[in-house]
């Protein structure tokens, strides 16, 4: 259930970037160091800073460029990535940019915005590469039909590395693109429209 109590306590946020007909995603090694996570765009709030701050500041850091910020015209609440359910909370929240998903509870919760750039994103120095989805690409690498990053290259996918990435790794996707898996399986409307520039 959503409490607009819960809107103090914001501790990351994050987005999704549009790139003409491809969604971006950081690539790089997990924790144990043996697979390829597939995340989004972002981090922590620092001290003092806003909402949209610390996401220009985190996109900047992440891909050195700025992009074109996207007022949702719906905005979702998910208190766990394992629900099912997304809430409809576009009538309850009323920012300067309204954000497509607000996930957490009254400890800590993140928002996650759309945006959009007619400039290519390019791993900054604390990004290891960036990899360039389709939706057919998503579908297939949420589906586990294409399981390392080789695989993916040779069907021409496109990645751009800052540091040396193993491509015989195996890639997963995280949270944020079985999001997106999620929604495009079930036709949702918004992020169709989205993928599709026509917002």
């Amino acid at each position: 259930m959503f409490d607009k109590g819960m809107l103090n306590s914001f501790k990351t946020v994050g987005t999704l970037i549009l790139y003409h007909d491809t969604l971006a995603f950081m690539i790089g090694p997990d924790k144990t160091g043996e697979k390829l996570g597939i995340v989004r765009f972002g981090g922590h709030i620092e001290d003092g800073e806003s909402l949209l701050q610390a996401l220009n500041r985190e996109i900047y850091e992440d891909c050195s460029i700025s992009v074109n910020l996207i007022n949702s015209p719906l905005s979702f609440y998910k208190k766990d990535w394992n629900d099912n359910e997304l809430i409809n909370v576009t009538k309850e929240i009323n920012f300067e940019m309204q954000p497509f998903l607000l996930k957490g509870d009254n400890n800590r919760l993140s928002a996650l915005f759309l945006s959009k750039t007619d400039i290519e994103p390019i791993p900054s120095s604390e990004t290891n590469g960036i990899i360039f989805l389709t939706k057919q690409n998503i579908i297939d690498i949420c589906n586990k039909k294409i399981t390392c990053l080789s695989e993916f290259i040779k069907m021409g996918g496109k990645l751009v590395q800052q540091n040396k990435i193993d491509i015989n790794k195996e890639i997963y996707a995280g949270v944020h693109l079985n999001l997106v898996f999620d929604l495009l399986l079930a036709q949702n409307q918004l992020i169709i429209d989205y993928f599709d520039g026509k917002m």
